[in-house]
């Protein structure tokens, strides 16, 4: 567990536990473009993997989540979750998700991670080109209330040593 002060509050990043999605998904989240109806908020208590999934919590509370999701072999989609608090603290919690983004693509050896991003929610854009991701292009009615989101992706090019 990896514990920081941040000001007056107490910021650890932890071990993902399915129980932090229910409490960030019972919040209120953190933009308004990212309601989810109670049926689709089922897929998240897929997303706890041992070692690819982290929570940071303010004070004991969940503030935000994310990790990987491995499809196959080298290729990863790429999630994260926040409360409206996230807000409060965005710089120590940007910090801490890049670095962990970093050491999952790393420890997993991954060439492509993937993540989408709602059409209209410009901060989640920001925030996916700052983790090094590239826009591939839109997804019509991709959403579960047919909306429209951004496929992003980060190619990671591995350097091959031949032997002569």
């Amino acid at each position: 567990m990896q514990d920081l002060n941040y000001t007056t509050h107490k910021v650890e990043i932890v071990p993902f536990k399915n129980e932090h999605a229910e409490f960030i998904l019972s919040q209120e989240l953190n933009a308004s473009e990212l309601y989810l109806k109670p049926e689709h908020r089922k897929y998240a208590l897929y997303l706890e993997q041992v070692g690819l999934s982290f929570t940071g919590l303010v004070n004991n509370k969940p503030i935000a989540a994310g990790g990987i999701s491995m499809l196959w072999d080298g290729v990863a989609e790429g999630w994260v979750m926040a409360t409206k608090d996230i807000w409060k603290h965005y710089i120590v919690f940007a910090k801490h998700f890049k670095k962990k983004t970093d050491v999952l693509i790393e420890t997993t050896n991954l060439k492509r991670l993937q993540t989408t991003v709602k059409a209209d929610f410009k901060k989640g854009h920001r925030f996916a080109e700052w983790l090094g991701m590239k826009s591939e292009g839109i997804m019509k009615n991709y959403g579960p209330d047919g909306s429209d989101y951004i496929r992003y992706a980060r190619i990671i090019k591995r350097w091959v040593f031949l032997e002569v």
